[in-house]
């Protein structure tokens, strides 16, 4: 079963406003923003979607529980593959920039 965060269309080079359109069309509410620029919208299934004020979107799915007994969330690229954490390498880019 594909999450709402792999499912979701490529947003390279959308306006922020394309962008809002597109994920509320996908069944994610907004929940908050920030002064800073940072946007936050969540869908049912526990997916989120940040926008961040250089318009890089982060995705990332619901809460898991680990080995370590913590939550984290896995975060996938614009294609809806899951991003491996390379430690020491940038790999929490997404590769995914809407038009700030």
């Amino acid at each position: 079963m594909n999450l709402a965060a792999q499912q979701l269309t490529n947003l390279t080079g959308k306006t922020r406003l394309e962008a809002r359109t597109i994920l509320i069309s996908q069944g994610f509410e907004f929940k908050t923003s920030t002064t800073g620029g940072y946007e936050t919208y969540e869908h049912p299934d526990g997916s989120v979607i940040h926008i961040r004020p250089n318009g890089e979107i982060v995705r990332s799915g619901p809460k898991i529980k680990g080995n370590n007994r913590k939550y984290y969330r896995r975060r996938y690229d614009q294609f809806g593959s899951q991003i491996q954490f390379i430690p020491g390498a940038n790999t929490h880019s997404t590769g995914e920039i809407v038009i700030p």
